[in-house]
């Protein structure tokens, strides 16, 4: 998954990354300069889901290996009220490629603490 905020120097980036060997849950955020973590993974997933959480000025993103229970991965800040681009990517910078298959997307609205402070006090 993959979210911009319309400027080149803000991104961040999320999935599954081969690296040394193993198979990692791993995050790309970058805001003028990148930094990348990631967290290992026993085994190459079946399938894998990603969920990523605006609130106010940050962004937790979280995965599950069987779309029930959700681990944090990472909270990292991302500008408060500015829209976001999102989408899925797929990518291999070395090697002969691989298969990739996205399933099950969707982008869901959620009101953040500021409206639903909001509509409490004018309900």
């Amino acid at each position: 998954m993959c979210l911009d905020t319309y400027r080149s120097e803000n991104y961040i980036k999320t999935g599954v990354a081969f690296v040394t060997g193993k198979f990692n849950i791993s995050t790309v955020v970058t805001n003028e300069k990148s930094d990348w973590s990631v967290a290992p993974l026993n085994k190459a997933p079946s399938f894998i889901c990603i969920k990523a959480v605006h609130r106010l000025d940050t962004i937790e993103i979280y995965y599950s290996l069987d779309d029930k229970n959700y681990i944090i991965t990472r909270n990292a800040p991302l500008q408060d009220n500015c829209p976001v681009m999102v989408g899925l990517m797929a990518a291999c910078p070395d090697g002969n490629g691989f298969e990739a298959r996205f399933e099950s997307f969707s982008v869901m609205h959620l009101p953040d603490q500021r409206r639903l402070e909001w509509l409490k006090q004018y309900q």
